[in-house]
């Protein structure tokens, strides 16, 4: 494990300096080809540190493609576990490139990517925001697979996937080595091939016990349910109302609301009455709910059920304000035609901030009729 550690500190060593460099393609290929190499082993590798850092990249559209064809083949590869988490990890630092400079296509590519192999070890979320426009990075392959992740629906390459994983986690320890040999001293044999067998019975059949119940409890997540909302995925109402009725209860009741949310979206009635009565006060709902619904009412509910000089709210790990100065500190960026003697200004003084919600409030409420929303653009939050 020393002369591992060593090739991979080496890697990453070398890493550093030739991202000094100029980042091109050479770049790039050679540095997950070194880490692919590295993390080619059945034994579980830490990828802690390990990452594909694409900030100032200049690639162009075909290499990006090659290197999204060299992703799929660690995806189709059947011997390492390593190289799925691996993929998974080239997969969002390609996705969140910075600057974000990936074409529609190429957004479209990774997607595909991302939810074929939704349900591999070491997946890490890339769903894209809830602005109008991220619709168009799923086209009809990955909303068909949308279908069968909400279905449900788990694949044997899938379950092999995580029997692997489980595995190579397994080889490292020495609790199944000490197990193999109780059950040897039982039977009276002494054969280190005999022994290893045992070994190799006891880990496989862990792991595809371990692999059944991964796959049962991997579930999707929730920005993936509500994007089905922004995709107008009407085909998927029934499958929602199923998993809806199933969900299981949660502190935060996250999943639910997904479900819940993402049916209101799709002009389900029910549902949209059914969060403004119980789910509008905050931090159940908050800015970001504003853009995905786009809908005034909501934010008129906001505003009655959390305005309030009386509660505070969290703001940070560090501190609180009244939950008066949070609500409308999360309408202001919204508001289309707000006065010029309201706009926001720093002030060391807390009293002032108290002041301008207050005076902001109480605008809002005799302009009711003439206030107009807008959800569009990057919002800036004056407390957020």
């Amino acid at each position: 494990m020393k002369k591992i550690f060593l090739i991979f500190v080496c890697i990453c060593l070398s890493h550093n300096f030739y991202g000094q460099q100029e980042r091109n393609f050479t770049y790039f290929n050679h540095w997950i080809d070194s880490l692919t190499l590295n993390f080619s082993m059945e034994k579980f590798v830490d990828m802690t540190g390990a990452y594909v850092g694409f900030d100032n990249s200049n690639l162009k559209t075909e290499e990006k493609k090659k290197l999204i064809d060299k992703i799929e083949k660690l995806f189709q590869q059947k011997e390492y576990a390593n190289l799925y988490c691996w993929g998974h990890q080239i997969l969002r630092d390609m996705w969140w490139m910075y600057p974000d400079n990936n074409s529609l296509e190429i957004k479209q590519m990774l997607m595909e990517l991302y939810l074929q192999y939704y349900f591999y070890p070491g997946t890490q979320q890339i769903i894209a925001s809830y602005e109008l426009g991220s619709q168009s990075y799923y086209n009809k392959k990955t909303r068909q697979r949308i279908v069968e992740i909400l279905e449900g629906k788990k694949t044997e390459e899938e379950f092999n996937a995580y029997s692997m994983y489980d595995k190579s986690m397994l080889i490292t320890y020495k609790s199944v080595w000490t197990e193999a040999a109780q059950i040897m001293k039982k039977q009276e044999i002494k054969n280190d091939t005999i022994l290893r067998q045992i070994r190799d019975s006891i880990i496989i059949e862990s792991s595809n016990k371990s692999a059944k119940l991964i796959l049962e409890s991997l579930q999707v997540e929730p920005e993936l349910i509500k994007m089905v909302g922004l995709l107008d995925m009407k085909e998927c109402i029934p499958i929602l109302q199923q998993n809806l009725q199933s969900c299981p209860e949660e502190e935060y009741r996250t999943r639910e609301r997904a479900y819940r949310w993402t049916l209101a979206r799709l002009d389900d009635k029910e549902q949209r009455q059914y969060i403004m009565d119980n789910f509008m006060n905050y931090p159940y709902f908050n800015t970001s709910d504003f853009v995905y619904f786009r809908d005034n009412e909501m934010v008129w509910r906001y505003i009655d059920v959390n305005y309030s000089f009386d509660r505070s709210v969290q703001i940070d790990s560090e501190g609180t304000i009244p939950a008066a100065l949070m609500t409308m500190s999360d309408v202001y960026p919204f508001i289309k035609n707000l006065p010029k003697e309201l706009k926001y200004s720093y002030s060391s003084d807390m009293n002032d901030h108290y002041k301008w919600a207050k005076e902001l409030y109480e605008w809002l409420m005799a302009n009711k009729s003439k206030v107009k929303f807008d959800y569009e653009g990057k919002k800036d939050f004056p407390w957020r």
